[in-house]
């Protein structure tokens, strides 16, 4: 077991030139470190105060849209059969040779003879 006191690596620590931190580093690291604390805060604060609003108004903008418009469903076409209730003209054209036949005997011809 290697005795830590004759460690090669604290004998190169040793060997090393010392160096003096700047003045104030202590206060400018903890700035550093309270400046990424507060940006993270400050994502998490816009993200409440105007994300969370804003996903809100959309999922709901889209949950009405989705559940407002009616959709009918699909009819399928029942046949229609279609019958003629009015006479064609041909049977039109039979029904009044027939009534001029009977009407040739009776009044028209005698008004005509006075």
């Amino acid at each position: 077991m290697k005795d830590p006191e004759r460690d090669e690596l604290w004998d190169l620590l040793g060997r090393a030139k010392p160096v003096e931190p700047p003045p104030f580093f202590a206060a400018k690291v903890l700035a550093v470190v309270r400046f990424g604390q507060d940006k993270r805060r400050a994502f998490w604060n816009n993200w409440v105060r105007f994300g969370l609003p804003g996903a809100i108004a959309g999922a709901l903008a889209v949950f009405l849209a989705l559940f407002s418009v009616r959709t009918e469903p699909k009819i399928q076409p029942v046949p229609v059969s279609i019958t003629q209730s009015e006479p064609n003209d041909l049977e039109l054209i039979a029904d009044l040779d027939s009534a001029l036949s009977s009407e040739e005997s009776s009044v028209w011809l005698d008004s005509s003879q006075h």
